[in-house]
């Protein structure tokens, strides 16, 4: 029987800490479940310092997953049918908001590029998430928001990387990003590791998505034999 099969069959153990998927586009989250005994698939109340989300308990963690040493955030109970409706409802709001948004930042000309709307279960808040390659006043934006949806908008600056990451997408070789996949954390790339590897330095060879040198670079080096430095 595979390893698979058996972690598919047998019953989840969950104590303290369990993973769990807030976001479908990142990776699952390092939650404190208390005394809850949850199991695969349920859905679930998180609280986090943005707020309320809906979840869902996964076992299938990342290979990187760990007990964290500092996380704010916590289960708070199952979910009932009415946060299942009130996430349903917010999830029209967020789109709706993401396509208003991009059309008022081409309208004003700001130098930003937003990647997503969240918004929480209770509270009237949205967190904008976007990135910029230099600073941008988004204050106009950030009031027309405000004043059009009658809600607390947050922006939040992201960098090219972290943006790929909550946004997803394939990379070259056919498969969901590492960073949205299986990375807990983003680790130093540099061109040497190409190099080790006998790839082509071509910047669009050997970039991801976000622009930066692919991630897998730093994945794969190790299996290849440190090159010896020739002679000065």
């Amino acid at each position: 029987m595979t390893a698979a099969l058996v972690q598919c069959t047998v019953p989840p153990k969950i104590e303290d800490w369990v993973p769990v998927l807030v976001d479908p586009d990142l990776p699952p989250m390092p939650c404190r479940a208390g005394k809850l005994n949850l199991h695969h698939g349920e859905t679930i109340v998180v609280e986090t310092p943005d707020g309320k989300f809906l979840g869902k308990v996964t076992v299938f963690a990342p290979p990187s997953f760990k007990k964290p040493r500092k996380t704010s955030a916590r289960i708070v109970r199952r979910a009932t049918p009415a946060d299942e409706k009130r996430h349903e409802d917010t999830g029209h709001l967020e789109r709706e908001i993401e396509k208003y948004l991009r059309r008022r930042t081409r309208e004003l000309a700001l130098e930003l590029h937003p990647f997503k709307v969240r918004l929480p279960l209770s509270g009237r808040k949205a967190v904008i998430y976007f990135s910029a390659e230099k600073r941008v006043d988004y204050r106009p934006l950030q009031r027309d928001l405000g004043k059009r949806y009658r809600r607390r908008i947050e922006m939040r600056s992201l960098g090219v990387r972290d943006g790929a990451r909550m946004c997803g997408g394939l990379g070259p070789c056919g498969r969901c990003l590492c960073c949205t996949t299986f990375m807990d954390r983003f680790h130093s790339v540099t061109v040497r590791m190409a190099k080790r590897q006998n790839l082509s330095l071509n910047p669009t060879k050997i970039s991801g998505l976000c622009g930066r040198l692919m991630c897998c670079l730093s994945h794969e080096v190790e299996q290849y034999p440190e090159q010896p430095r020739g002679r000065r």
